[in-house]
């Protein structure tokens, strides 16, 4: 979360979807959430799974572009602003990616 609330570019919604975790999780997401307003949390009241719990966060969105990472990944801090550059200046593209490291 921290990597993404880092970004260079700031004008973003951080929506999270949280599949029902039974650990700390919640309460982890709703102090965030107290303190920064971009984000948004949406909490299945079951276990839906990866591809349910993707489709009802998809649902949610009302922008031109979206960057979808998972809870174990970590971005660079200019990663969105990288991509929408590319976005903007290549209106032909579908989709931008990036390289991975493992750590």
């Amino acid at each position: 979360m921290e990597s993404i609330l880092g970004q260079t570019f700031p004008r973003f919604i951080f929506l999270i979807v949280d599949d029902a975790s039974t650990d700390s999780t919640p309460d982890m997401l709703a102090k965030y959430a107290a303190r920064d307003a971009r984000i948004r949390v949406i909490t299945n009241e079951n276990n839906l799974g990866l591809t349910a719990s993707l489709n009802k966060g998809l649902a949610q969105v009302g922008t031109a572009y979206l960057a979808r990472m998972d809870a174990d990944d970590i971005s660079l801090p200019e990663r969105l602003e990288s991509q929408l550059e590319f976005m903007e200046k290549h209106s032909e593209a579908l989709l931008v990616g990036c390289r991975v490291e493992a750590i």
